[in-house]
């Protein structure tokens, strides 16, 4: 018979595990809770930080916060107004509705793709337009021309494959339609365009087809040529010109045949006109108008300053006179 080993039983139940107690929910109770919870937290919907609003008409769309009613409604009203102009100026025909995100601050701006001193942007394979309602507290009446300026990037984007459009033409024709206006507005800079000239640093268009520079100064001039050379256009060929040129590209000429179809005449033999014209006398005369109130300001404060000297040298010697006469 094999000798069994005796094991001390009071030893072996001290080892063994102890069991848990009643009051302690097993894991697969555990599991179970957290995926009721989990499941709740899914139903239940989130509460929103910020609810937009969506006015919506046969023209446009407009996604906008609460607090923007008013404002979103404003745009609403002038939008059909604004793309039958554009229609007319332009000969081609709006058939998009354009989704418009109003930002009530700079920083909202910012967060949804503005840049600084910029007042509005477009995104065309979007159809969006972002604008930022504050830069337009003190000037609210250039809501119209800005969301002309920026429908107009849709509608030739829209009507003109990217890859035939310049953009000096995309800009300039903006600005054209909206008055001059333009959506890059850095602070305390005047014009650079009559310096450029002056100095001979203007770009040739050919380095405007593409981009744009990324640097303050040679961002405004490369808006200001573009402006220049289109109101140059449309002074010289009318504005049936400008409209055969978009028509054109819309039908899918490259752009320096639309650019021959329209005027008669090549993009260079233009362009060189256009900067002699700049450098002409009656140019700098239409730019020294330009300046007539900073001018005036300049002369009036050197008359100020003579007068003052006048007098201090008067006073001066009516003092020495005194003096003179004193002796005696």
């Amino acid at each position: 018979m094999r000798p069994c080993r005796h094991y001390n039983q009071r030893r072996l139940a001290s080892k063994r595990p102890s069991r848990l107690p009643a009051v302690f929910p097993s894991p697969g109770l555990i599991l179970l809770r957290i995926g009721i919870l989990l499941l709740i937290g899914w139903m239940a919907p989130l509460p929103a930080v910020r609810a937009d609003v969506v006015l919506q008409t046969p023209h446009v769309r407009i996604v906008h916060a609460p607090s923007l009613k008013h404002r979103a409604g404003q745009m609403a009203a002038i939008t059909p107004a604004l793309l039958r102009s554009l229609e007319s100026d332009l000969g081609l025909p709006f058939d998009l509705r354009p989704t418009v995100l109003p930002a009530p601050n700079r920083a909202a701006f910012r967060r949804l793709g503005g840049r600084e001193w910029f007042t509005a942007f477009a995104v065309p394979h979007k159809n969006q337009v972002v604008i930022d309602l504050s830069r337009l507290e003190k000037r609210p009446e250039d809501l119209y021309p800005t969301l002309k300026h920026e429908y107009a990037h849709l509608l030739l984007h829209h009507a003109i494959d990217g890859r035939r459009l310049p953009r000096w033409l995309d800009e300039g024709v903006a600005q054209w339609v909206s008055d001059g206006l333009s959506e890059y507005l850095p602070a305390g800079q005047g014009p650079l365009l009559p310096q450029a000239v002056a100095a001979g640093r203007l770009f040739y268009l050919d380095e405007l087809s593409a981009r744009f520079p990324a640097d303050h100064q040679g961002l405004q001039l490369a808006y200001e040529q573009s402006r220049s050379f289109v109101n140059y256009l449309v002074r010289l060929y009318g504005a049936d010109g400008l409209r055969l040129l978009l028509q054109s590209l819309a039908a899918g000429s490259a752009p320096w045949e639309a650019f021959e179809e329209a005027f008669g005449v090549t993009l260079a033999d233009a362009e060189d006109d256009w900067r002699a014209g700049l450098r002409s006398p009656g140019s700098w005369l239409a730019n020294l108008a330009g300046h007539l109130y900073g001018l005036l300001f300049f002369l009036a404060a050197l008359a100020t300053c003579g007068a003052y000297l006048r007098f201090r040298y008067r006073k001066r010697h009516y003092r020495a006179g005194e003096e003179d006469d004193s002796e005696f």
